[in-house]
């Protein structure tokens, strides 16, 4: 369980109510985060989507129901940071993610409410 990580992606800082609830759950859960900011780089949410992402993109897609693709536009721009992305990372892979400052609100609580156990029925474990 220790080598789950919560990696918030988002532009600038990010959402100070969802950087504070990292926090709580980092003292509360001693599950770790890392924030990935700053302005926006299409390059960068370009490869963050391909290596992060695209390779486990079926999977995420049974565990979430929804589809990696609203990450990118119809026209290929990627988009992993506007809106804020959080995904669950284990062992180094994306093993769920939710996105835009409501839902990851939404499951930071939820996390905080039920604990490790809630993030392990996500992913199946």
């Amino acid at each position: 369980m220790n080598d789950l990580i919560l990696r918030y992606y988002c532009r600038g800082e990010g959402n100070r109510i969802i950087r504070e609830l990292l926090e709580e759950v980092r003292n509360k859960l001693s599950i770790s985060y890392e924030v990935i900011g700053g302005p926006y780089n299409e390059l960068k949410d370009r490869e963050i989507y391909e290596r992060d992402f695209r390779p486990k993109a079926k999977v995420l897609k049974k565990r979430t129901g929804r589809s990696i693709r609203e990450l990118r536009s119809r026209r290929g721009h990627y988009y992993v940071s506007i809106l804020g992305t959080i995904a669950v990372i284990r062992n180094g892979l994306v093993e769920w993610w939710t996105l835009g400052d409501e839902d990851i609100i939404a499951f930071l609580k939820e996390l905080l409410e039920e604990g490790k156990e809630y993030i392990l029925r996500l992913i199946g474990d």
